[in-house]
């Protein structure tokens, strides 16, 4: 069973950094029009090392606006969303969204949202459709987050 530590409990005050960055996994996203779901190979990543926010507030999963138009993710629509700033209409991406130590691939749409723009630390968001089939354990004193499949 694949797992992976999201958690800051190995750092001076982990639980205060948890509480600051909240719990983040290094992730890589791209969109590989070749890959297909469910084949031997993964899709090919535009960039790794991106650190995504495990976010249990959020339904879907999400990529920074900024980033979606670097790595050059197709705009597929415009959609509005809700979030802590209200509704308002924003991209559909299409990518590929993969979680190494997990062995998990996330695909499909992505809604842009604006993270690093809006002063977030992270590029990317995994939401409850990331977490549905996952255990989270999540230890506020240590400031230990671990998820596995």
């Amino acid at each position: 069973m694949p797992d992976t530590e999201c958690g800051f409990q190995n750092l001076p005050n982990g639980n205060a950094v948890l509480i600051y960055r909240g719990p983040t996994i290094s992730v890589s996203i791209g969109f590989d029009p070749n890959w297909v779901a469910g084949s031997a190979t993964d899709p090919v990543p535009a960039i790794t090392d991106v650190e995504a926010l495990v976010d249990t507030g959020a339904a879907q999963s999400c990529i920074d606006n900024l980033l979606a138009s670097v790595l050059k993710l197709p705009v597929v629509d415009r959609r509005e969303i809700a979030g802590i700033a209200g509704k308002y209409k924003t991209n559909i991406y299409l990518a590929q969204i993969a979680v190494p130590p997990l062995r998990i691939i996330q695909y499909g749409t992505f809604a842009g949202v604006d993270l690093v723009a809006g002063g977030q630390l992270h590029q990317a968001l995994l939401g409850r459709t990331f977490l549905q089939d996952l255990t989270m354990e999540y230890d506020g004193k240590s400031g230990r987050v671990r998820i596995s499949t």
